[in-house]
């Protein structure tokens, strides 16, 4: 006799060992997962084709790792784009600030404040880019 939440429960073991560990993701799957068999079974199905139905909708264990891998490299790729934009921000005043420091001091602008100044602005606006494409991306 089938038994739906063992084979339920037997699915989840399946999307763990596949590498879906996180509860939220994993939840929302099984909630999908169920809400599907129930779908399927209003159709005419039995739970057990219903079930299966479910699953090949839903799918496999390996495909849906894949797809989780993906999100979470496109998720690790904005990240990155956005700490380098800040990385730029925090760097170009490093350069300007100094820069300007020795140029008040000494009252002339020669190659030892100009490249650090020229230099500090370019990082700074760089920086100040690249933080706004990554984020303006990640909302995308």
């Amino acid at each position: 006799m089938f038994d739906l939440e063992t084979s339920i429960a037997d699915w989840r073991k399946q999307m763990l060992a596949a590498g879906i560990k996180s509860p939220v993701p994993l939840e929302e799957l099984e909630s999908h997962l169920r809400e599907e068999v129930v779908r399927q079974m209003k159709s005419g199905l039995s739970k057990q084709q219903a079930f299966e139905a479910a699953v090949q909708q839903i799918g496999l264990a390996k495909v849906l790792r894949k797809e989780f891998k993906k999100v979470e490299r496109t998720l690790m790729k904005k990240i990155m784009i956005i700490l380098l934009g800040i990385f730029g921000i925090l760097i170009g005043p490093g350069l300007i600030l100094p820069a300007l420091a020795k140029h008040r001091d000494l009252d002339v602008w020669n190659n030892d404040i100009v490249m650090p100044l020229v230099a500090g602005i370019i990082i700074l606006l760089a920086g100040v880019g690249t933080a706004i494409y990554g984020i303006r991306r990640s909302r995308a």
